[in-house]
């Protein structure tokens, strides 16, 4: 069977749900609320904008004062919604969405060129079910395919163009893929402003392996091999906790509590360190303002991420430290 021929029959599975029943309502192009992501969820479609301070970057950045002020990390992204179908009388929800999103790292306040650290891009397909549940605990199950996403990274001009000119073994990493992810989803928010505590688990592989995650030009590495990488598997376990009811929280400004753990490769472009799995921790903090009157909320965090450098080529280095104050639209 070929990739799209499963890519197809993944779609088509959730196509039963839809053939009968009544109080059934079919949507095109409707956004649902269903299965959409954490506010740590590493990669998203989640507006951010965040100040942050960082313990380090990649070697070969030509500057050394960069942890003495803040960085700019900005999360841009639409959700494009395709169908939307609620079945009232199954109490289930399903839905299939394109979602576009990129994350830029700036380094804004240096005061000759403000350079562009890093930017990622990625885009995809995402489809799921959410079965609601007359329980006291458990509000509802989901399940969430990403059939297939791609993703592309490139850093900036000032950290290439000097790269090249004054680094000896400097080299540029051309990360693209496409890749697959299937998630579960325990209580997922959907609407709900009560207080609530969801899990979702997911996996996620590559859909070419021989390729592995990215792809090297000897122009761009200085006629250096760089061998390609062989493992693509990740997995990642999400945890979200909101409070409208209690102490520091009300219906007006929601308490959330959200935490990412995510299983991922350190990448390798020597043939002699070998690839690593590593875990990396994604925390936030914060308060959503919750508006009646609106569909989207904004919200104000304060985030922690350890692990190694989430963005582009930089993936290759762990002991990555990241702390900010943040504002999310979402």
């Amino acid at each position: 069977m070929s990739k799209y021929s499963l890519l197809l029959t993944c779609l088509l599975a959730f196509l039963p749900l839809t053939l009968s029943g009544q109080g059934n309502r079919l949507r095109f192009f409707e956004e649902s609320d269903i299965l959409k992501p954490f506010v740590s969820e590493i990669r998203s479609n989640v507006i951010k904008t965040e100040f942050a301070f960082i313990n380090k970057l990649d070697d070969n950045y030509y500057l050394t004062d960069y942890n003495r002020r803040p960085f700019i990390e900005t999360h841009l992204g639409v959700d494009i919604p395709v169908l939307y179908y609620v079945d009232n009388l199954k109490n289930l929800k399903f839905s299939l969405n394109g979602e576009i999103g990129n994350i830029l790292l700036i380094d804004m306040f240096e005061e000759n060129t403000a350079p562009v650290i890093n930017t990622d891009y990625f885009f995809g397909l995402r489809a799921g079910a959410v079965k609601y549940i007359e329980n006291r605990w458990i509000k509802n199950i989901g399940i969430k395919i990403i059939p297939v996403f791609h993703e592309s990274t490139h850093i900036g001009d000032e950290f290439a163009l000097h790269g090249f000119s004054k680094i000896p073994d400097f080299k540029r990493i051309n990360i693209s893929y496409e890749a697959w992810e299937i998630a579960a989803v325990l209580n997922d928010p959907d609407t709900i402003r009560t207080n609530l505590f969801s899990v979702k688990a997911g996996i996620q592989g590559l859909w070419n392996r021989s390729k592995g995650y990215y792809g090297t030009d000897t122009l761009e590495t200085k006629g250096v091999i760089v061998p390609a990488g062989k493992k693509n598997m990740e997995y990642h376990i999400q945890f979200n906790i909101q409070r409208t009811e209690g102490a520091l929280c009300s219906d007006s400004w929601m308490q959330v509590l959200s935490m990412e753990i995510r299983n991922r490769i350190k990448f390798s472009y020597d043939n002699v360190i070998p690839e690593q799995r590593t875990w990396n921790y994604n925390i936030y903090f914060g308060y959503d303002h919750i508006s009646k009157s609106r569909d989207r909320n904004i919200g104000f965090y304060l985030r922690y991420y350890s692990g190694i450098i989430p963005n582009g080529q930089f993936r290759n280095t762990d002991g990555y430290r990241y702390v900010a104050l943040g504002i999310v639209y979402h």
